[in-house]
This record gives structure tokens, C-alpha cells and sequence, in this order.
């Protein structure tokens, strides 16, 4: 795999303590939040105690009981000093102990994932639920009553807390989740979370920049709430919808705070029609002498548009080029926020898939790109990260780099060419 393949690849993966598993130690009345009445829910219970002046991430597995949940409505409560707590959907059947990256961890309670972020050690699917106040709303919840998030039974969720102990004591940090469910026989529509993502970040150092990502609406959905989602350089934020010509419609959310963010649920709920788009930007300020770019870890930023949604669309919710998760994030337009032509972002794109490319080279490329380019931009760079569209999965399955590089070369000639003699004004 080469430099570039393993920066997409790792782009498009996605970000002393006592821990429960899924039995039900998992429930019972805390300090923070008394779980649900019987019958109408179960809760979740994460707890870690941080060292003094400690910035990390715990995480946590949680097993879906053999019945499955329709979960309605979540209520999260948390000790204060946490940028977020996420739940995440994973493609486990049983809790996993070896990483993405080989390394085999205890995952019997709450362990640190702070290295590589949670994304970046374990598989996702997408989200399903949590908070960015310690007090706020979640992410989950104004649905009507007869639909659901729903969580299949057996199925692994990946709890995840990002935490900074500020103070001169260790921290003893308590998070609480309610879930609260209804019968399946009363749900009629599946709910989902959009999750958007984008990959390409780049803020040189004593700079600012901005990341920019347009997402298609695949089918007719009804928006309930919304949310932003950035690291410490993040100043400011808006997600607005578009027709599908590019003209505004109304603004989604904006924000000028990364932090301590609580979702704007939408009264009345927005209904999103097939061909509309949500184009939304992060704005940022670098105070430090080096480049930042995209990635999982707090020395890295994120840029992401969340929200609850129903009914269910695979393919709108991961903002994917197919129709299932595998296209996940590439169904994206990436609009560039620089000077570059065509020319000298396709020769960019192209050093960016040599042997001496570094982390954050092809952020570069795309965030410097002037917008009047970014289908093209885009255009050229999906055909990259997908080998081809996927018509070199056969050259590219094995350890023959050459192979796979010509055959990339040759299928992305055209999205290449057409970039590279695309103007600025």
C-alpha cells in the first residue's frame, strides 16, 4: 500500500478505570442520572478515574441485549471535562481485542483508546448516539412516537469519551446513558444519524483555513435536530441546505464554539427532498508553529455535520458513493478554499501518492485548490482513494505496487486529465 492509499485508507476509517460489559452491572440508579423505569429502557454506565493534568480518550464495548432496542430517546449525563461522549455502531458480533492496527487490548472494561482515537483502533459503521454538553441534549431524541433508532441484537457499540483533567487531583469521571426504547410493534419508520465527514483538513501553522464538504440528499428524509463537531482551532461553523442547483434554501446550524456544543433540534422538523445538499464549513485558527490536518486525535482536527434523521438511508446518512457503508464519506464535493489551478492541484494529487508523501499532504492538495475547481478536485481525488472506482481491486489485492499503481493510473486518467485542464478564474 502505498503513501496515498494509506492515508485515504486511514482518513476514510475514521477518531485506572471500572468498566461493565453488556450484563446487567451495565444498569442501576448513579449520582449523575437515575436509568429508566422498568420496562422502558435500560442504561448505560462508563466510569474512569483521570490523573491530574491528563488529556485522553476511554472507550468502552456495550453488547446489545439478544432482543435488540428501538431506541426513541436517549438522555446522557456526564462529569464535566469531556469534549464529547459518542456511541458508535460497529460491525462486531462479539467484543473485540485486537485493533485495526494488529495491537491486542484489554476490552473487558474501559481502556484507553487516546493513541489513535476510538475510530482509529476500532471498526464503525456510524453513529448512534451521545452528547457534546455534559448537560445538553443528545443526539437522539424528538422523534415521534412510532419511530426508532434501532440496535440489533448481539450487535457491539462502542462507547467513547474524550476527557481533559485540568486540575492538580485525579478526576474520577462517571457517564451516564439512558436509553429509553418502545415496543418494535409500534415502530413504523427507522430513525438514523447523519454522520459527515471530511477527510481533507489542512491549516498551516500561525494560519487560518477553512474545510469545506457538500453532501447530496439521496432520498426524501425529515431532519429532527443538528449538530457540529470540531476539535480546539475550531472558531466557527455552518451547515446550510441547498437546492440542488448550489442556491441556499436555509441555514441548518452554525455555531461559533467547538466545544460544549448542544444540538439544535428543529421545530418544526425539516423535510429534505432527493437532489437537495448540505454544505457545511469549518472555520479555523492554528496557533502553533506546525501544519494541522485531518485525524482522530486532539493534536489533529475534525470537521462533521451530525444529525437525527428518519426514515433510514444508508446511503444519504454516510454521505457514500454506493448505497452501503463501503462508498462511506466519498460521495462528497470537497470545495477547496485556495488559489491553486487545476494543473497544480492535479500534480499535487499525484505527488501525493509517491513514497515520500507525508501525513496531511493530500489534505493539502484538496483544501488548496481554488473552489471554482472542486468538481474536478473531487472528481479526480474519489477515483484515487477508490483505486479506480474499484476497477483495480484485483491489481491492488495483492503486494504488487506497481501493478496496482498503473492500473490506478490508467482508470484515473480521465478525472486526472479533466483536472488538470480545469481553470480559476
Amino acid at each position: 500500500m502505498n503513501a496515498f492509499h494509506k492515508s485515504i485508507t486511514a482518513a476514510l476509517v475514521m477518531i485506572g478505570g471500572v468498566g461493565c460489559s453488556s450484563d446487567a452491572g451495565m444498569m442501576g440508579s448513579g449520582s449523575l442520572l437515575d436509568p429508566p423505569a422498568a420496562g422502558q429502557g435500560l442504561q448505560i454506565k462508563m466510569t474512569s478515574t483521570l490523573e491530574a493534568g491528563l488529556e485522553t480518550e476511554r472507550c468502552m464495548f456495550y453488547q446489545v441485549p439478544a432482543d435488540g432496542l428501538y431506541v426513541n430517546k436517549q438522555q446522557i449525563k456526564y462529569t464535566p471535562g469531556s469534549h464529547h461522549v459518542l456511541m458508535y455502531t460497529t460491525p462486531y458480533t462479539e467484543i473485540p481485542t485486537v485493533t485495526i492496527g494488529g495491537k491486542t487490548i484489554d476490552t473487558s472494561g474501559v481502556f484507553d483508546c487516546g493513541e489513535n482515537g476510538a475510530t482509529g483502533d476500532w471498526q464503525v459503521l456510524g453513529a448512534a448516539g451521545g452528547a457534546q454538553n455534559s448537560d445538553g441534549p443528545p443526539i437522539v431524541g424528538g422523534l415521534p412516537s412510532d419511530t426508532a433508532f434501532k440496535l440489533a441484537g448481539g450487535s457491539i457499540l462502542l462507547v467513547n469519551a474524550h476527557y481533559l483533567n485540568a486540575g492538580d487531583k485525579p478526576l474520577d469521571a462517571e457517564i451516564y446513558i439512558n436509553l429509553y426504547t418502545v415496543p418494535a410493534a409500534q415502530v413504523t419508520r427507522e430513525a438514523g444519524i447523519l454522520f459527515f465527514y471530511d477527510p481533507f483538513i489542512s491549516v498551516p501553522g500561525e494560519s487560518m483555513a477553512i474545510a469545506r464538504e457538500v453532501c447530496p440528499i439521496s432520498k426524501d428524509i425529515t431532519l429532527v435536530n443538528a449538530q457540529s463537531h470540531m476539535h480546539a482551532r475550531g472558531y466557527g461553523y455552518t451547515a446550510n441546505l441547498l437546492d440542488g442547483s448550489g442556491t441556499m434554501v436555509q441555514e441548518l446550524f452554525s455555531t461559533t464554539s467547538w466545544e460544549a456544543v448542544k444540538a439544535k433540534q428543529m421545530d418544526p422538523a425539516v423535510n429534505l427532498t432527493a437532489g437537495q445538499l448540505i454544505d457545511f464549513r469549518c472555520n479555523y485558527r492554528n496557533n502553533e508553529a506546525r501544519t494541522i490536518s485531518q485525524g482522530r486525535t486532539t493534536r489533529d482536527e475534525m470537521c462533521m455535520f451530525l444529525g437525527l434523521y428518519y426514515p433510514k438511508d444508508t446511503k444519504t446518512e454516510l454521505c457514500s458513493l454506493s448505497d452501503d457503508a463501503s462508498g462511506r464519506y466519498l460521495g462528497a464535493n470537497w470545495i477547496g478554499n485556495g488559489t491553486a489551478s487545476g494543473a497544480q492541484t492535479a500534480g499535487c494529487l499525484q505527488a501525493a501518492t509517491g513514497a515520500s508523501a507525508m501525513k496531511g499532504d493530500l489534505d493539502a492538495c484538496v483544501v488548496n485548490a481554488c473552489a471554482a475547481i472542486s468538481a474536478q478536485t473531487s472528481s479526480a481525488t474519489r477515483c484515487l482513494a477508490t483505486r479506480g472506482l474499484g476497477m483495480c481491486a484485483t491489481e491492488c489485492g495483492g503486494t504488487d505496487q506497481a501493478a496496482c499503481s498503473a492500473c490506478v493510473g490508467e482508470k484515473c486518467t480521465p478525472a486526472m486529465t479533466a483536472l488538470a485542464t480545469a481553470a480559476c478564474p
